[in-house]
Order: structure tokens, then C-alpha cells, then sequence
């Protein structure tokens, strides 16, 4: 159902979720585009002058194929061509040209802010203010109740930049220092830290959030695996440059590996953590410059739906197909917010105006509740009583 009210009933309303056992968040391209990173929904026309190729050779000339789409012709070729032993060079050169090109366009140390945002004194001092604002009102819930889930599509780095920044420790399913390996039972692990007395008691760190990058990252390089990475994952540090190589790959969904076609680690383990986070009792799902253009996404989604108790809150600036069938459900369940209404469903609308400050809004709904008793008319000293 679409919501018409004011922020602060809004905010009162997502305070009462974000306080349920078990909170998830999804983040799509949505929450990069202030901060420039390209929607790769289709291909850029300036990808596809560098790669020079014929987009109509994969695809019908009508249909508008995204950047995945493309990626994952070019590997399914490669895969053929190498089977059949014929020289796979071109489309090494072509597949590798892609991962350069997502590398320099979605590194948001380098994007430049696009209108209306290049102008805005938050940015300009901190691009990653909205994300590391996000943060800090997501780690406000409770400290008895489970930690929070952050999924996102996105590879760029904005949410770990901002993780970093704000010194908050995030589990994402890889261990090591200077050889940071994929190992998913990692997702099990939690922090802790001794308490002062004697007694032996422990007490879990607060400020921790467990974080999946469903789709892969820039960070995330294919290696051949070892006795030390069994799933040849290893993540690395940002540089400015990143050459792709037969070695070493980015990781980036579809992966490029000789498990590619069986959809291996580390996407089938992400995918299974998403479905088994959602599909607990009592459970949000929060919905923030997703589009619902995912279709492997969108059904571990609509399988949660099928739990009574399972809540969708989607803000995303404009409306399409998907999230209109959603809509026409009329399903309390599904909240959608304005998408017409920048104030509250882009991604920094959203954190300023929507996502409460759960500290202050307690606060904030004791007077709000107060107000309307006071107003009610149905209470001594109504609003007849208190206009006299």
C-alpha cells in the first residue's frame, strides 16, 4: 500500500520494524547514483564503442540487454571456443576490456557527483555522508536482537568505505589479513569482547553488521585456488589502476571461472544466506534503490511472502512494471513508498527525511501520541475542550 502520511507517522512506523528480530536491508544501484556510479542496466553506448562489437550478434536488435547480459554471452562464447580448442584470444581481450571499464566507472573514490547533488555541502566534504548516516541509524537497534543484514547488487566500495570510516566491524565472508580468503562459514562467527569481572562473562561488540555483496565486488579477485584458498576468492585492496588478467579476475556476477555455468561459490552461498535471512520469523526486508529488475532476486523475495510475518518496505525514486504488480497486490504487508517523491524514496531522501533516529524517536512518539490524544476530541480536555 502507498503511504500518504506525514514523515514523522512514517518514521514512527519503519522505527517499529527496524525494531523486529530479524532486519535486512537490500541495496541496489540506487543508493551509488548520487555519488555518480553508472547504472549498468543497459550497456553504455561508450562501452560499446570500446569493445567494438555488435550488440545484435547475442541479442535481437529490439531488446536492451544490460552489462551482465553481455558479460555473460562473452564468457558463454569463451566457454564454447575453449571446448572446441579455437583461440579465444579476441574474447579474452573483450571480456577483460569489461571488467577494466566496470572497475574505472564504479570506483566511487573517482565518480563525479551528477545534478543535483554536485553542489551539495554534505558530498563535497564527505561523499560517503548519506552511507555512513545510514549506518549509524541502522546500528541504533537494539544490541539483544540479531544484527542486522545488509545485502547489496552493487560492486562499488561506497558501503565499505563507509563501514571503514566509521570503524564498524562487518562480517562478509572473508578471513585473513594480508591474505584475505572467501570461507562463507565465516557468517557464523560473531564478536565479542571480555567483560571486567572476574566471572568469566563475555559481552557481544556492538557496533557490527553482517554484510553480503550478493553480486560480487571490485575488490573481489578470481585466483587459482590453493591449500590456503580452496575457492580461489581473495579480496584486495583498492589501487587506482586494476589489468585484468587470465590470472587474476574480478569477481563480478557472473563470475568468470570454469565454475561460471553451475553458479558456484560465492553467489550460490550469498543467494542461500539472503533466502535464509528473510525467511525467518518476524523479518524486514528493506528495499532501497532496488528496481526489481533482478529476476534470481525478486523470487527469493516473493518466496518470503508467503511467511505471515514477513514485512517489504521499498523506497526507489520511480516507479516501473515490477513494482507496480507489487503495488496492485494491496497487500499490507508490502510497503511502498512515493516513488514520485525524491524527499523519500532515493536513497538520500530516504536517510534523512524517512530512517529515524531511534534514539530520538522515542522521544518523538511519546509527544506525537501525546499530541493526538490531546486533539482526538475523544479524550477529557479533547480538542474542543483545549480550542476554548
Amino acid at each position: 500500500m502507498e503511504i500518504d502520511n506525514t514523515f514523522q507517522e512514517i518514521k514512527l512506523r519503519i522505527k517499529k520494524y527496524l525494531e523486529l528480530e530479524n532486519v535486512s536491508v537490500l541495496a541496489g544501484a540506487g543508493t551509488s547514483f548520487h555519488l555518480g556510479a553508472p547504472i549498468i542496466r543497459e550497456i553504455p553506448e561508450e562501452l560499446k564503442l570500446q569493445l567494438s562489437i555488435e550488440i545484435n550478434e547475442y541479442f535481437p536488435s529490439e531488446s536492451k540487454p544490460s552489462y551482465e547480459d553481455l558479460f555473460n554471452c562473452l564468457q558463454a562464447d569463451k566457454f564454447i571456443k575453449e571446448k572446441k580448442n579455437e583461440d579465444t584470444s579476441a574474447l579474452n581481450e573483450k571480456i577483460n576490456l569489461m571488467q577494466k571499464w566496470l572497475f574505472e566507472n564504479c570506483n566511487t573514490e573517482k565518480t563525479v557527483l551528477p545534478e543535483p547533488y554536485k553542489d551539495e555541502k554534505n558530498l563535497q566534504q564527505n561523499r560517503y555522508f548519506y552511507h555512513e548516516m545510514f549506518i549509524k541509524k541502522l546500528l541504533q537497534r537494539p544490541n539483544n536482537l540479531r544484527r542486522a543484514n545488509l545485502f547489496t547488487t552493487n560492486y562499488d566500495m561506497a558501503f565499505d568505505y563507509a563501514l571503514d570510516n566509521l570503524g564498524v566491524q562487518y562480517i562478509n565472508g572473508f578471513c585473513g589479513v594480508h591474505n584475505r580468503c572467501f570461507r562463507p562459514e565465516v557468517y557464523d562467527y560473531d564478536i565479542y569482547y571480555p567483560g571486567q569481572s572476574v566471572s568469566g562473562k563475555v559481552h557481544r561488540a556492538e557496533k557490527v553488521i553482517r554484510y553480503y555483496k550478493i553480486h560480487g565486488s571490485l575488490s573481489w579477485v578470481a585466483v587459482p585456488a590453493s591449500l590456503n584458498n580452496t575457492y580461489g576468492i581473495k579480496e584486495i585492496a583498492l589501487h587506482d589502476t586494476f589489468e585484468p588478467s587470465i590470472k587474476e579476475q574480478l569477481m563480478i556476477y557472473p563470475c568468470v571461472s570454469k565454475k561460471t555455468f553451475t553458479l558456484d561459490l560465492p553467489y550460490s552461498e550469498l543467494f542461500r544466506q539472503f533466502s535464509q535471512a528473510i525467511n525467518q520469523p518476524q523479518s524486514v526486508l528493506f528495499c532501497l534503490g532496488y528496481s526489481f529488475y533482478d529476476e534470481h532476486v525478486n523470487d527469493i523475495i516473493y518466496q518470503a511472502l508467503s511467511i505471515p510475518s514477513f514485512t517489504l518496505v521499498i523506497a526507489n525514486y520511480k516507479s516501473n512494471t515490477e513494482i507496480e504488480k507489487l503495488k496492485s497486490l494491496n497487500d499490507k504487508r508490502i510497503i511502498i513508498l512515493d516513488c514520485e517523491d525524491e524527499k523519500q524514496s532515493t536513497f538520500t531522501g530516504f536517510v534523512q527525511n524517512i530512517m529515524p533516529d531511534l534514539y530520538e524517536e522515542e522521544e518523538q512518539e511519546i509527544i506525537l501520541n501525546t499530541m493526538k490524544k490531546l486533539y482526538s476530541g475523544d479524550e477529557k480536555g479533547g480538542a474542543e475542550d483545549v480550542t476554548e
